[in-house]
């Protein structure tokens, strides 16, 4: 399978991201020679493309990269409702694309011939690296990708914003972290399987109240057992999990909507207003109002 192969930095550049949805005997655009790579994953269903002379079936939690410099098109139509996130990055440096027997046997050279190198190199310098991505993969986390690029895909509202634009690039090297941790994996292991599947839960039942008991009865596993998966996948509790995703929740409701904070916080799951407050707070550095009148002053 191919390997995108580039050297850093600089590191690859986001451009623009979204989701896409096809209907039954619907088709990925074709396009040659774009002048910019396009990530997709697939969230249900599956998508048919073929670029240069590799056929690939895009099924539900797997990734393509798709060349810039490459024809791509579609030899089916999708046989299912197909939903897919896609995104546009650039690599700016250097970057080629090899096999995979190719890329470990240099792995494996470099590692025994090049390291005296880096003996004589002065105090403070900088060497590039390089960085390889699987053009074609399973994602490890295919869910946290997901996360991931609809969050780019949100603050495009705001990109007039500069500090919108440098926390973008910062979020999108998580993307090519994902990508690159994927490369060689036979799957996700056990305790991603459990992570994502507690993420899932939570995400589609954030406006209710939460019991670590009641999340291990629906994904059948033990709640300490989720607590531990989860801090290692995502850095932190399910309860941490669920506040975080509930404040994402209302920062689209205060943007979007002219709903009071006292009802949005009942919306995202909130028993209180002041403790929504507090954590909004907390986590994004003001106030759910100062939030709204900072960013959507265009509704005023």
């Amino acid at each position: 399978m191919p390997i995108i192969e580039f050297t850093a930095p600089p590191l690859p550049h986001y451009i623009i991201s979204g989701l896409s949805h096809a209907e039954i005997g619907g088709k990925h655009p074709s396009r040659q020679n774009i002048g910019a790579f396009d990530l997709l994953v697939v969230v249900q269903g599956c998508l048919f493309l073929r670029e240069s002379g590799h056929d690939y079936e895009i099924k539900e939690g797997h990734a393509l990269i798709l060349r810039p410099d490459s024809q791509h098109y579609a030899y089916a139509g999708c046989l299912e409702e197909t939903t897919h996130y896609w995104l546009h990055f650039q690599i700016l440096g250097d970057w080629r694309v090899i096999d995979e027997e190719s890329y470990y046997h240099s792995q494996w050279k470099s590692v025994s011939e090049d390291r005296p190198r880096h003996l004589s190199l002065p105090p403070f310098s900088t060497t590039s690296y390089n960085v390889a991505l699987p053009q074609f993969t399973k994602l490890a986390q295919p869910l946290k990708m997901g996360e991931i690029i609809n969050e780019l895909t949100q603050m495009n509202q705001n990109i007039h914003l500069a500090s919108v634009r440098l926390k973008q690039q910062a979020l999108f090297q998580e993307v090519i972290v994902l990508l690159s941790s994927s490369l060689g994996t036979s799957g996700p292991s056990s305790q991603t399987v459990c992570a994502e599947r507690a993420a899932s839960y939570l995400r589609e039942h954030y406006r209710d109240g939460f019991s670590a008991k009641q999340l291990g009865e629906s994904i059948n596993f033990h709640p300490v057992y989720i607590a531990r998966c989860m801090q290692k996948v995502y850095g932190c509790s399910p309860s941490v999990y669920l506040i975080n995703l509930r404040i994402e929740q209302s920062k689209i409701l205060l943007l979007q909507t002219d709903l009071p904070v006292e009802r949005i916080a009942e919306e995202v799951g909130f028993n209180h207003a002041a403790y929504f407050t507090s954590c909004f707070t907390k986590i994004e550095g003001l106030s759910p109002r100062k939030y709204r009148q900072r960013f959507a002053w265009d509704k005023e």
